[in-house]
């Protein structure tokens, strides 16, 4: 058996998959890692977007204390009032875009991979906050100037199971589980892998690619 890892933060969710040994046509999965790499950021596009709507839950909404050193009379006082002062937006999670863009793919993003493993999602390194936010901890503010309890919104969620659902692996929305599209992309490759070693076309692999790079996954 030939194993897979991936592996996506803050959380650490994992995908691991296993192909039978015919599977070793295919020498080296980085090609198959980037159209996954290119799925994910399209998942976690839509998955900050939708402010978390697209993969499960929606985010709790912004909360209202006032930022405690502005004054009374001070009119974007209130916290969602203060931010779009700010930075021109009340949007959750993309204070400064560093967050939504490490989560993305952008920079800041985690992007390691050897031939049979690799790293999505963010960077803790780079984006330390990014697992408060993820798991909803208590942190010391400086713009409230004491402890606050930070509302759970996942950074980084996805559905791993590679089975699909009953019936059609697609719902209503054309959408399936970024689980499920990871191991057709891996079985897609594989297949393009054993008809280039015979010298057959590749045609409907790459058109499968094709189509998962451009499905909506949850």
């Amino acid at each position: 058996m030939l194993n897979v890892e991936i592996k996506g933060a803050p959380g650490a969710d994992r995908i691991a998959l296993g192909f039978s040994e015919w599977a070793r046509t295919l020498k080296d999965f980085k090609p198959a890692f980037q159209d996954v790499r290119h799925i994910f950021n399209r998942h976690q596009k839509l998955h900050f977007a939708s402010d978390g709507a697209s993969t499960g839950k929606p985010w709790p909404s912004n909360w209202e204390p006032a930022v405690p050193w502005l004054p009374p009379d001070f009119k974007p006082r209130f916290y969602p009032s203060w931010k779009k002062a700010t930075v021109g937006h009340t949007k959750t999670l993309r204070f400064t875009g560093k967050l939504e863009a490490a989560a993305t793919g952008g920079q800041g993003a985690l992007k390691s991979e050897t031939p049979t493993y690799m790293e999505m999602g963010v960077n803790e390194a780079r984006v330390p906050y990014a697992s408060d936010h993820h798991f909803g901890r208590k942190v010391s503010s400086q713009l409230f100037r004491r402890e606050v309890q930070l509302k759970k919104r996942p950074v980084v969620r996805f559905n791993g199971s590679v089975l699909g659902t009953s019936g059609s692996a697609f719902d209503k929305q054309g959408r399936t589980s970024f689980g499920f599209a990871v191991r057709q992309v891996f079985q897609a490759h594989i297949v393009r892998a054993r008809r280039l070693s015979f010298g057959f076309d590749t045609d409907a692999a790459d058109a499968t690619i094709a189509r998962l790079r451009n499905t909506d996954t949850k």
